[in-house]
């Protein structure tokens, strides 16, 4: 009879655990006190996000190229061109509360070897 018992509490124990998780907070834009570090945003922002990120990884490549091709050394005004663009676009994923990240690169320019940091866009939840 007890090894009975210890079977059925073992069991109620298990489904009250799956019962607690099941009633988890989940983050939407309907219960905006649910926590969770994933960004909620709408479609349209994340779309004018993903269009931002696209263009500026385009241009610090683009950047990228002239600093090898050129003669010259140029790597602090690449350096510097990067920071500002990078700087616009993660002003505007902080305003919509989209999260961005740099994941840096090697390039060899000029004969030597630079980090450049394409950006990545952290993820976040879609609502319509």
């Amino acid at each position: 009879m007890k090894k009975v018992m210890k079977y059925i509490l073992v069991v109620l124990v298990i489904v009250s655990m799956l019962s607690a998780t099941a009633m988890a907070k989940v983050p939407s834009p309907n219960n905006p006190k649910a926590s969770s570090s994933m960004a909620t945003v709408s479609r349209a922002d994340y779309q004018k996000l993903v269009a931002k990120v696209t263009l500026a990884n385009a241009t610090i490549v683009a950047l990228v190229r002239v600093a090898q091709l050129t003669p010259w050394n140029d790597i602090k005004w690449l350096l510097a061109a990067v920071d500002i663009i990078v700087a616009e676009v993660t002003a505007y994923a902080e305003s919509i509360g989209a999260g961005i990240a740099c994941e840096y690169t090697s390039y060899y320019i000029d004969g030597q070897y630079v980090l450049i940091d394409p950006l990545l866009i952290l993820p976040v939840i879609i609502y319509p």
